[in-house]
């Protein structure tokens, strides 16, 4: 962020680029949704609903096994960024899979990858994915339009090669 601050300063010093550009040009939305999102996070953590959810959850998990651990941890953190962006998903999460890890005595970096990887699948909803943001705003889709066409790329999206 520092680099990017210098860049616009220079810019601006050199008549580049006028305030008015960047003012118009700022995603704010962006700036604001993500921002947001963050803050719901550390408000379900510090509130105990993330715990009382992961309660919920792991019951299922004790049944299953790691396997079964490792795809809740996905499916957790896939219907997650669908709800709120990339980022809080991880964030919300992170604790599930590194705990999951944990209690089955198993290598954590699979449980950490199926949480990136399911934060990353963000196809139904344009809130999950930051240039999903910029392209509904951008190109004046509607939800339903992501909801629609989103829905067809999870499945492909979910197919076995």
């Amino acid at each position: 962020i520092d680099g990017l601050v210098c860049v616009l300063a220079l810019y601006l010093a050199l008549g580049w680029l006028s305030a008015t550009e960047i003012r118009l040009r700022f995603p704010l939305g962006l700036f604001v949704t993500v921002g947001c999102a963050l803050a719901a996070a550390s408000v379900w953590v510090s509130s105990g609903l993330l715990a009382s959810l992961l309660a919920l959850i792991s019951p299922w998990m004790d049944q299953g096994g790691p396997l079964a651990a490792l795809v809740i941890v996905y499916l957790v953190t896939v219907l997650l960024t669908e709800l709120v962006t990339n980022n809080v998903a991880v964030a919300l999460s992170f604790p599930l899979a590194y705990s999951s890890a944990q209690f089955f005595g198993v290598d954590p970096m699979a449980f950490i990858m199926a949480s990136a990887f399911g934060a990353s699948a963000s196809f139904i909803t344009p809130l999950g994915y930051q240039t999903n943001l910029m392209v509904f705003s951008a190109g004046q889709y509607r939800f339903t339009d992501f909801i629609r066409l989103g829905y067809l790329s999870a499945l492909f999206t979910l197919q076995p090669c």
